[in-house]
């Protein structure tokens, strides 16, 4: 099948998602653990605890709705629906009771992630399967992901614009704006991006890829193979330990600012917006350096510059607003690279993977990448939380120096150990774009 490149006004729509669904992100992923563990009393063990939990059913869901995506060949509908899930649970999630028990963190947190997971892996393949060209699938995934960003950054401005007067008014208005932004984002994707597996499911292509077999069958070849397909594996691993590097900082981010350095939450609204749009603003620099040099060289680069921004991290001082604002500005700024470059390396090994193993499975690679992804996050907290209770960093007293001394081997100490795993499995990946545009080629001469 010789896929069918479709114009920029697409390739908009279909990025426009990722800006209502990256709203929450921030309140999900680093202010929520603290917001139940901390502020709503719930403790910071049980809450790392419920959401390890979470995290590790959410897991098994990925490769599920990733065959069924394939064996639909429909990405519409399963975003259209997973959707409707994520927004019930966002709501009950983000407006809790006064004094919320763990089985409440546990229930609406899971229909959260089902949700989630049912829209953002059919999303995911969506976009691999819109372009096989290795510069536009670069673009394309780097505007997805800077859309995401614009999410966060309004998420992060939110807060800083309403004033508002405590963290649970600050979070109940993210959910209001997430839920209205996807309502519109999402419907219009459906109605305007074209769906190729869905134009294409009745041909040679689709009857001989993922679509036919049951659940285990296909899932029990399909890891086989996926043993056989060392790029994909070593991929994964360098994207879990990456993911695993970021995660660690933004679920004791809350934490550092309140507990190390000391500041109000004013500083720490401005602080996450100033990492995120950094993230934004330096997207474009990586596009352009990715398409000259090399999508893993460039993401290596900036997994670098990170490096460099935590070292500066121990020495920090209470009150030093300024210096930690550099460092989220450097460390923002990586995040673009984190973002927009790994996908497109993924969206490459697909076609490689289809090449040589002769099936479409492009839902089911993505559900493997969002679950190692989930796996990350899960572990973050899970790991994070647990042992910062231990040591009491968020009880009453003013020594506090065994549990700030972890708190920061946690936030910038560990991550620098990972991410140099991570830059020495990617720095000689072998898929470039020659090879890149050779897989295609030979791909499109198959009548598959």
């Amino acid at each position: 099948m010789r896929p069918t490149e479709y114009p920029t006004q697409t390739s908009i729509f279909y990025a426009l998602p990722a800006m209502a669904a990256a709203v929450p992100t921030i309140p999900a992923y680093v202010l929520l653990p603290s917001y139940y563990g901390d502020d709503l009393g719930l403790g910071l063990a049980i809450t790392g605890a419920v959401l390890l939990l979470v995290r590790m059913i959410d897991m098994l869901t990925d490769p599920v709705v990733g065959w069924l995506s394939d064996k639909t060949g429909n990405r519409k509908i399963w975003t259209g629906v997973g959707a409707v899930i994520a927004g019930i649970g966002l709501w009950y999630l983000f407006s809790p009771p006064e004094k919320p028990d763990a089985l409440y963190l546990l229930i609406w947190a899971s229909v959260l992630f089902l949700g989630w997971t049912m829209f953002q892996v059919p999303y995911l393949a969506w976009g691999a399967d819109l372009s096989g060209d290795y510069k536009k699938r670069t673009s394309l995934t780097a505007l997805r992901e800077g859309a995401g960003l614009i999410g966060i950054v309004l998420a992060g401005a939110i807060p800083v614009l309403i004033n508002a007067p405590d963290r649970a008014s600050e979070i109940q208005t993210l959910a209001i704006v997430t839920l209205t932004l996807g309502a519109v984002f999402i419907a219009l994707m459906i109605w305007q991006v074209p769906d190729p597996i869905a134009q294409h499911k009745r041909t040679k292509s689709a009857a001989n890829g993922m679509g036919s077999g049951n659940l285990v069958k296909t899932l029990r070849l399909g890891m086989r193979s996926l043993r056989d397909n060392r790029l994909f594996m070593r991929l994964l691993a360098a994207w879990m330990i990456n993911g695993l590097a970021a995660g660690l900082p933004a679920v004791c981010f809350p934490l550092f600012v309140r507990y190390y350095l000391k500041l109000d939450q004013d500083s720490e609204n401005i602080l996450i917006l100033l990492y995120f749009a950094a993230a934004i603003i330096a997207i474009p620099l990586w596009v352009v350096m990715a398409c000259r040099v090399g999508k893993h060289r460039v993401w290596c680069l900036a997994m670098v510059m990170a490096i460099m921004a935590f070292v500066f991290v121990p020495v920090l001082d209470a009150g030093d607003f300024g210096a930690f604002a550099v460092i989220c500005l450097v460390t923002g700024a990586a995040l673009g690279a984190d973002l927009a470059l790994p996908p497109a390396i993924q969206a490459d090994v697909d076609d490689w993977d289809r090449y040589r193993f002769g099936v479409r499975r492009t839902a089911l690679l993505f559900a493997l990448w969002n679950m190692t992804n989930k796996l990350a996050m899960a572990l973050a907290a899970g790991i994070a939380l647990p042992i910062l209770g231990v040591f009491g960093l968020t009880d009453g007293g003013d020594e506090k120096t065994g549990a700030l001394i972890v708190l920061v081997l946690i936030y910038a100490v560990i991550p620098i150990v990972l991410k140099a795993g991570a830059i020495g499995m990617m720095w000689r990946f072998p898929l470039d774009s020659t090879h890149q545009v050779a897989i295609r080629r030979r791909l499109s001469r198959r009548t598959v």
